[in-house]
């Protein structure tokens, strides 16, 4: 049997019951019959893995900018709350250029070269204290080398200039900002709205960590925080967790709306709870997937709900603590596809969702001169062995069974080579970083780190959002990251990304199990 036969077969004997009469390795009467039906729907799916492969190249270099994202709204958060109020009116302007280098290595250790230049310009304008703007334009261009292979070319979205120029665009009313800059500062009632297009990362990320259109309320009673949010997905930064709807990369729209409660009475801890809400707008939409002669039609709706709480802070001087845990409800339409159905179809009827996930880290701060620090982490999520695919409509759940895959648009860092999403996943990690030479004044900002990952599935017989076998080993492998982070001087950065994958090639079909690896080089002149 080749690659494609071999996992339709042992797919199909997992998630639907029927066929597994047909999928032992007796080739009589039922074995014959279960290679005509692997012959009419390789077809239909052909096109579907190939397509796979290029967005897997498109996924890591999405990985890597999203890591990039999410640490840039962190670090704009943290500056305009530490910004002094010095003038009524402030305006300040600027930029950036960054200059970067990927290499990308797939499944068969093939490589992809990515070059991007990237500019960035923003504006800021302040009124007293209260009334914040910020925008920011960017200009990025994706040149990509795949040596004349068409099965690793991303599509044409992925290539030239990309789109939108305007990522970032925001405005604030602060009352305590106000009340700050006329000497009336009440520490025990605020109220904060901002509205635009802007970076959203809800709790620690597990739920929601993604470029959004989205209006924010946070009012501040004494001790306890409340945050509510309605947003919408920010169209062509979107990549859906749903890869078999068409238009799942340029064309995601789905509105969340939810509220967060947090305490901020403690001296050490952070504790809080949310409610978050996702309604698919692309519920509804149809398309026939496989082939022309057998078209399987397939009706796309995802509606789900996020129910969780966590807590960041401190155990001692020493000791940093983070934790969060979500559970997800809601329904969504199970799966069109029907092997043993001459047609290849089946009807569609919703179910239930339920899943859950969570994440929890320790960091040991040395304090040392070298501000080194310690860093021990796990990432767990639900899986679902009725299912082909962790996160599609087409492969998805098998009817009348509950979804217990977690799915969201999330984005927990899991590493540069393989990236897996935390549906079925137990992933521990270890890391270690420090600044080299912090004794001498030209290399005092030059960081190292170094990250130990381990892929395990929760479930061996469910999937994760990396093609693998059904069954045997749980162990998916290893991976080791290393960063490099210079800051020359106070306007020009110079970093470095290697990640290396070793897989447990057992748990990976035919020609899939190979080394990968993820190098990105890159320097920002700030300006």
């Amino acid at each position: 049997m080749n690659l494609f036969e071999e996992y339709i077969i042992s797919a199909f004997g997992r998630a639907h019951g029927s066929a597994r009469s047909c999928v032992q390795y007796d080739y009589g009467y039922y074995g014959l019959m279960a290679r005509g039906v692997v012959v009419l729907i390789i077809g239909a799916l052909l096109g579907l893995v190939q397509q796979a492969y290029a967005q897997n190249v498109n996924a890591l270099a999405n990985n890597l900018q999203r890591q990039l994202n999410s640490e840039d709204a962190q670090y704009r958060q943290d500056y305009f709350k530490e910004t002094p109020i010095a003038d009524r009116l402030m305006l300040d302007a600027g930029g950036t250029f960054r200059y970067a280098y990927n290499m990308i290595q797939n499944s068969q250790s093939q490589s992809q070269y990515l070059t991007t230049p990237d500019v960035r310009l923003f504006l800021r304008a302040e009124l007293d204290g209260g009334l914040r703007f910020f925008g920011r334009l960017r200009f990025l261009y994706n040149e990509w080398d795949t040596n004349g292979s068409r099965y690793l070319a991303p599509d044409a979205k992925e290539r030239g200039w990309q789109n939108p120029i305007g990522e970032i665009y925001w405005g604030t009313f602060d009352l305590g900002g106000f009340t700050h800059a006329t000497a009336a500062e009440s520490k025990q009632f605020n109220i904060v709205v901002q509205g635009g297009r802007n970076y959203v990362i809800w709790g620690q990320g597990l739920v929601l960590s993604n470029y959004m259109y989205a209006i924010k309320t946070e009012l501040t009673l004494g001790d306890l925080g409340i945050e509510g949010m309605f947003a919408q997905t920010a169209g062509e930064d979107t990549v859906d967790w749903d890869t078999s709807r068409p238009g799942f990369d340029t064309n995601t729209s789905r509105i969340y709306s939810g509220m967060k409660i947090d305490w901020r009475g403690f001296a050490a801890h952070k504790p809080y709870v949310y409610a978050l809400w996702q309604t698919d707008q692309n519920g509804g939409q149809q398309n026939n997937l496989g082939s022309n002669a057998f078209p399987i039609p397939t009706t796309f709706n995802y509606n789900s709900g996020y129910a969780g709480g966590g807590s960041i802070g401190s155990l001692g001087p020493n000791l940093v603590y983070r934790g969060e845990f979500a559970y997800e409800f809601g329904s969504t339409l199970s799966d069109s596809l029907n092997p043993s159905s001459p047609s290849l179809s089946q009807p569609q009827v919703e179910t239930d969702i339920s899943a859950a996930a969570g994440i929890a880290g320790l960091t040991y701060l040395l304090r040392d001169e070298g501000d080194t620090r310690f860093d021990l982490s796990v990432l767990a999520g639900s899986g679902d062995k009725n299912r082909l695919d962790s996160g599609t409509t087409f492969g998805g759940i098998a009817p009348n069974n509950v979804d217990r895959s977690f799915n969201s648009l999330g984005y927990i860092n899991t590493g540069f080579a393989l990236a897996p999403d935390p549906a079925n996943l137990l992933c521990p990690s270890v890391g270690l970083s420090t600044n080299l030479l912090p004794s001498v004044s030209w290399t005092r900002d030059l960081r190292l780190g170094m990250t130990g990952y381990l892929f395990t599935k929760i479930d061996n017989q469910a999937p994760i959002n990396i093609l693998t076998r059904p069954g045997g080993s749980n162990l998916i492998g290893g991976e080791i990251d290393t960063t490099l982070d210079w800051r020359i001087s106070s306007d020009i950065n110079f970093n470095i990304r290697y990640g290396v994958f070793i897989p447990n090639s057992s748990v990976f079909y035919n020609n899939q199990g190979a080394i990968r690896q993820f190098f990105y080089v890159g320097m920002t002149y700030a300006f």
